[in-house]
């Protein structure tokens, strides 16, 4: 018998931090105009997708869409800390131009060293989404993520059977979105697109 599950990723709506380039991960910022335009539009996008249950990231700019979807579909959101972004560690709350001021290193390419000092690697993100999901993906239901680039790339990287490395591979802008089927656990993209 042929098993499917169906999983909708949400990338949060731009924020003040994002067009500042700002690496924020752990922290919030606000939206922009064009963030609450997003806000919007992910939220309708989240209830034509008609989940049985909404997971997000406990940080506001997640929790404003997936808590409006939650309403509209007479849902409670699941908060879970493993769908937060990545820690940047020393970096937080800095733009490249100020980590290259402090001599803040970067290391985007090693698995498992931080991408900057104090925060998490590539592994770390990968495997506490990977966790993540094997509680969020049901059989036979559907379910809305609300959250972050970081986490966004690592679930589908995880969910399509992709090498750790393709977390790098994707750009996933601010109010992204990517409809994934899983049949008898295969992993395919049905759509992706940015809204707003």
């Amino acid at each position: 018998m042929t098993e499917e599950r169906r999983i909708l990723l949400v990338r949060h709506p731009e924020t003040e931090a994002n067009v500042d380039g700002r690496f924020v991960g752990r922290g919030d910022a606000p939206f922009t105009e064009r963030g609450r335009v997003q806000a919007e539009l992910l939220t309708e996008a989240i209830v034509a997708f008609a989940p049985d249950a909404v997971w997000t990231s406990p940080l506001r700019r997640t929790r404003v869409v997936a808590d409006a979807a939650a309403e509209r579909l007479g849902l409670d959101p699941i908060v879970d800390e493993r769908l937060t972004e990545l820690d940047f560690g020393a970096a937080e709350g800095l733009t490249y131009e100020q980590t290259v001021e402090c001599g803040i290193a970067f290391d985007f390419a090693s698995a498992d060293a931080p991408v900057a000092p104090g925060g998490e690697s590539r592994r770390d993100i990968y495997e506490r989404v990977a966790g993540a999901l094997g509680e969020i993906v049901v059989p036979g239901q559907r379910a809305a993520i609300v959250t972050h680039g970081g986490v966004f790339r690592s679930a589908i990287t995880h969910l399509l059977g992709l090498p750790l490395s393709a977390i790098w591979a994707f750009h996933i802008r601010n109010g992204s979105i990517a409809d994934i089927r899983i049949v008898d656990g295969h992993g395919m993209l049905e759509e992706f697109r940015t809204l707003g």
